[in-house]
């Protein structure tokens, strides 16, 4: 009997999405990438450019996965003490937060 793979859950998704993008700017496997890894700051895996094309590459993976617009105009994603852009973990956890419904 052929065992499927259990349906993957929206942060995973978002999590593997956001990964991909990143070995698309930057090349590697992404083996090394880990859910804390920064997305901005000093040790950043990418620029401010790869930043902006993963935040626009997101908002199309939104609406074609999950059927809703990700809104980036908000306080709570341009906040100081709590930027979504730390790392990749922290921001997969805002975009599923949204795609729940849940609001930024």
């Amino acid at each position: 009997m052929i065992e499927e793979n259990p349906p993957a859950t929206p942060l995973a998704e978002i999590t593997a999405r956001i990964k991909e993008l990143i070995v698309d700017i930057n090349g590697g496997d992404g083996a090394d990438l880990t859910d804390a890894a920064p997305l901005v700051g000093d040790a950043a895996l990418v620029d401010s450019g790869g930043l902006l094309e993963i935040m626009l590459a997101l908002e199309d993976f939104a609406a074609e996965r999950f059927g809703k617009p990700f809104d980036w105009m908000n306080d709570k994603a341009f906040s100081a003490t709590r930027s979504p852009f730390e790392t990749i973990g922290a921001l997969a956890a805002f975009m599923e937060r949204q795609m729940e419904g849940a609001g930024p």
